[in-house]
């Protein structure tokens, strides 16, 4: 960079710039680390958590092959909308991104069913915690009508 530019633009000197690049690069690998591991940590409490949910594999391997197919098709799509003339090709590609679509779907009804699963089950301890009853009693104490009848009672 010219000292030209730097003065048009206000900018400081490329060796200033460099320096403080460098410093904050070396600074954040650290801080970004122990992010990462506190997500990891609290993902696998999670994970742990709807191990006890029965289901939950069906569902996701069940997604999964969805959005598989669905990408699949994008692909056959895409590749057949390029060897068609430019105005037959239109309605290729709109379906193309519709499989695009069903796929991101079906990917996020995976992660909304697992975030619904989690509010249920955090909902359920803040319960049983009101009751007084102790995690290790919490799937016995209560069968739905008389959850239904305990939350009917703190919403008077």
């Amino acid at each position: 960079m010219t000292k030209k530019l730097e003065e048009e633009f206000n900018l400081p000197p490329l060796d200033a710039a460099l320096n403080a690049v460098q410093s904050t690069e070396t600074e954040n690998p650290i801080a970004t680390i122990q992010t990462v591991e506190d997500a990891i940590t609290i993902s696998e409490k999670i994970n742990m958590a709807l191990s006890e949910v029965r289901g939950m594999e069906a569902h996701d391997s069940e997604m999964d092959d969805i959005a598989r197919q669905a990408i699949d098709s994008y692909t056959q799509l895409m590749a057949l909308g390029m060897n068609m003339t430019d105005m037959a090709a239109g309605p290729v590609f709109n379906n193309a991104a519709q499989m695009l679509k069903i796929a991101l779907e079906a990917k996020d009804s995976k992660v909304s069913r697992k975030l619904k699963q989690v509010d249920l089950m955090l909902k359920k301890a803040r319960l049983d915690k009101a009751n007084g009853v102790l995690p290790e009693e919490a799937g016995s104490q209560f069968d739905r009508n008389e959850l239904l009848k305990i939350i009917n009672q703190k919403d008077k």
